[in-house]
């Protein structure tokens, strides 16, 4: 049975609310395990250009008969590309391998800036929009005071979302509250804490209660909240699945207080090349 994701809003966004990510995940397991996605009811997809699985994604997506507008494709632009040309000469490529005209958001991947700062980056991505190559644009990996600086320079309303690490080991209630004031959705990425929440005992207990897994209960956290999406990715159909069943169930009070406690401050992704400075 298709399952039916509501959607997210935040600055016009009609994002899915729960997408299917395709970090790690090579050409060749795209085109095994995304068609089989979009059967399960998956129209939001999110890629990148570093990801190297772009042409995939455009592949499996020109095959599956799915009209375009009921898609939502998401890529991101690397570090290498930032300088304003190369930022739009690299999107038409994405485009290209997408086999898209547009992208529905299109995001800076890491907030890595040359002598300029983000302001030259921050102007080419708007151009991307306003040239028809994207409908909505964001930002990825950003720290509070980066956030505040792009939403400065880019003005209110203008961006859609901040793309993040987030998962019940991960409070990012800060960064929640300044992308709540200036609604962005935040996009949270390894929701599962890389298969962390797989085996969680207090998240274990709760499910059973609901007739749901350990990772059901992680994501269904996560996409309770006000204007938070999330972007698991996975190689298993059966974990796709289950991901994407989250919407028959409400967690209640008492349990959205318990998955709360188990934040630590746990951050997996962090490059040293490429991450800012964390907010505490």
């Amino acid at each position: 049975m298709k399952a039916d994701v509501p959607p997210i809003a935040g600055n016009n966004l009609d994002m899915p609310a729960l997408g299917f990510g395709t970090f790690e995940l090579t050409p060749d397991t795209l085109r095994d395990i995304l068609p089989r996605a979009l059967e399960l009811g998956y129209r939001h997809i999110d890629t990148a250009q570093i990801y190297g699985n772009e042409a995939a994604v455009g592949e499996v997506l020109a095959a599956s008969g799915i009209a375009r507008e009921d898609l939502f494709v998401t890529t991101k632009v690397w570090v290498d590309r930032f300088a304003p040309d190369d930022l739009i000469r690299s999107v038409h490529e994405s485009l290209k391998r997408l086999r898209l005209d547009h992208v529905d958001l299109l995001l800076l991947h890491w907030p890595v800036f040359g002598q300029h700062g983000m302001a030259p980056s921050l102007d080419a991505l708007m151009r991307t929009r306003a040239d028809g190559l994207t409908r909505h644009i964001g930002i990825s990996n950003f720290n509070i005071d980066q956030t505040e600086q792009a939403v400065a320079f880019c003005g209110e309303g203008q961006l859609a979302t901040n793309q993040v690490e987030y998962h019940v080991y991960l409070g990012q209630e800060r960064l929640r509250r300044v992308l709540a004031r200036h609604n962005l959705v935040l996009t949270a990425y390894m929701p599962l804490a890389k298969a962390r929440t797989v085996n969680d005992p207090v998240l274990w207990e709760i499910g059973s209660r609901y007739g749901k897994t350990a990772a059901q209960v992680a994501l269904r956290w996560l996409v309770e909240q006000d204007r938070v999406a999330a972007i698991p990715a996975t190689s298993s159909i059966h974990h796709a699945r289950a991901n994407i069943e989250l919407f028959d169930f409400a967690l209640d009070e008492d349990d959205r207080a318990r998955i709360a406690g188990l934040q630590k401050d746990l951050r997996i992704c962090a490059p040293g090349a490429l991450s800012p400075r964390w907010d505490d």
